[in-house]
C-alpha cells in the first residue's frame, strides 16, 4: 500500500506498515549481495544496520558495507550524516545511536574468548562440539593446540565467519546455537 499526503489510516494499520517496511530492510541486511559480512554479524549489528537502511535506503546499505570488515562498518556509519550536502545535527545523533547499538555486544553464552595456547574446561567443550559438528576427532584434551586451531578455522569458514582461528562471540554463537 503506498502512503500519501491526506490519507487516512488506523493505528493498527500503521503499525502494519511500519512491521512491513522495517521486515524489508531487516531482510535485506541478511542478503551478502547487501552485505557481505551478514553471517558474522550478532543481532544488534543487523538491528543497526536495519534501522539505517530504512532511514538512508538499501542501495546506501550496500554502499556502506562494500569491500569493509565488521569493524570498518561502525566508523563509516558516521558517515552518513548529511541531507543536500550539509551536516544535519539529527543525522548526527542517529547515525551515533545506529553506531553504539552496532558496536553493543550481544552475549547468548558465557564462554570465554578461546585461542590457540588456552588450556581448560571451555577448551575441552571447544573440541566436543567440533567434533560433532565436523567429525574431526579431537582429542578432548582441554589443550588448545594447532590441531583444535585448524579444526575452528575449517569451522569458521564452513560457517561464513572470520576466519582468524580464534573462538569469540560469533564462533561460539554458531557451535552453541
Amino acid at each position: 500500500m503506498a502512503v500519501c499526503k491526506g490519507m487516512k489510516i488506523t493505528s493498527v494499520k500503521a503499525d502494519e506498515l511500519l512491521k512491513t517496511d522495517v521486515k524489508k530492510f531487516w531482510d535485506c541486511t541478511g542478503l551478502t549481495s547487501y552485505v557481505p559480512v551478514t553471517a558474522a554479524l550478532n543481532e544488534n549489528q543487523r538491528s543497526a544496520l536495519t534501522s539505517f537502511a530504512f532511514n538512508c535506503g538499501q542501495a546506501n546499505l550496500k554502499k556502506l558495507c562494500k569491500n569493509r570488515t565488521v569493524s570498518e562498518i561502525a566508523d563509516a556509519m558516521l558517515l552518513y550524516n548529511k541531507a543536500g550536502g550539509k551536516v544535519l545535527s539529527g543525522l548526527v545523533s542517529r547515525r551515533k545511536a545506529e553506531r553504539e547499538l552496532y558496536l553493543k555486544g550481544t552475549k547468548v553464552h558465557d564462554m570465554d574468548t578461546l585461542r590457540s595456547g588456552d588450556k581448560g574446561q571451555q577448551v575441552t567443550v571447544l573440541q566436543i562440539l567440533l567434533n560433532y559438528a565436523l567429525g574431526c576427532g579431537l582429542d578432548k584434551d582441554g589443550i588448545f593446540g594447532s590441531k583444535t586451531e585448524d579444526a575452528v578455522e575449517q569451522y569458521q569458514e564452513a560457517q561464513g565467519l572470520t576466519v582468524d582461528g580464534i573462538v569469540g562471540e560469533n564462533t561460539w554463537g554458531k557451535l552453541l546455537g
